[in-house]
Order: C-alpha cells, then sequence, then structure tokens
C-alpha cells in the first residue's frame, strides 16, 4: 500500500494494525481440508464397489443429535451427502474395533445375512 493518502476517501480514524507474529487461524480453520492434518494411509474399499441400501434403528435421540452434527459440520468436513456421514462413522468405528481387537487388520469380509432380533443372554 501506498503512504500516501487518498483526498477523495473518508478515513477512519483506526490506529495502525499491530504486526502479527503469526497468522491466528479461525475455530474452525483447522477442519478445513487444506489445514487439517493429514490421517494415515486409509484402507478403503475401490471406489467402484456397489452401494447397498442398510435399514437399522436407533434411538431417535442419537439421530437427531447425529443429523445436527452433520448439518453443522458437513462443510468443514467434507461430507457429500447424509448417507456419506453415516458410512464414515461406521468406518471409523469398523477401524478402532479392528485396531483394538484384530492387530489392526481387516476381518475378511461378511455378506451373509446377520441373525434378527436381539441377543439371547448367556445362562
Amino acid at each position: 500500500m501506498s503512504t500516501e493518502q487518498n483526498t477523495g476517501r473518508p478515513t477512519l480514524e483506526l490506529p495502525p494494525r499491530p504486526a502479527a507474529t503469526r497468522p491466528i487461524d479461525a475455530p474452525l480453520a483447522r477442519m478445513l481440508s487444506g489445514r487439517r492434518q493429514e490421517a494415515p494411509a486409509k484402507r478403503e474399499e475401490p471406489k467402484d464397489s456397489p452401494a447397498e441400501n442398510m435399514t437399522v434403528s436407533i434411538p431417535t435421540a442419537l439421530r437427531n443429535r447425529a443429523k445436527a452434527a452433520y448439518k453443522a459440520t458437513s462443510y468443514a468436513e467434507g461430507d457429500i451427502t447424509w448417507a456419506h456421514f453415516v458410512a464414515k462413522a461406521i468406518e471409523a468405528e469398523t477401524r478402532r474395533r479392528e485396531a483394538e481387537h484384530n492387530q489392526g487388520e481387516m476381518y475378511p469380509a461378511w455378506g451373509e445375512k446377520l441373525p434378527g432380533g436381539r441377543r439371547l443372554k448367556d445362562s
């Protein structure tokens, strides 16, 4: 900028800006894709794998809480759709269980139907 004053414009009489030592990020800036710390290499299924519908019943309060989180953060997290958000959540829990119970290895794919209903208690 020039040090000369533009006489055609009114001045705001603001104090000079302090010299910033380093830029301070906005609270949500760390969530933007360019600012996010890179995650370890992902083990993803091929992008051309077909999608399949899934019906589950979850508590209404949990569903509403998840929808609120999706709506509030989908732009910052890069969620394309609600289904994308749900798939990412399932992926995160699956990875956690693989890490905790299977030395981080993927379990073999299970294409068969799971048993329906509640589990019976062991006697």
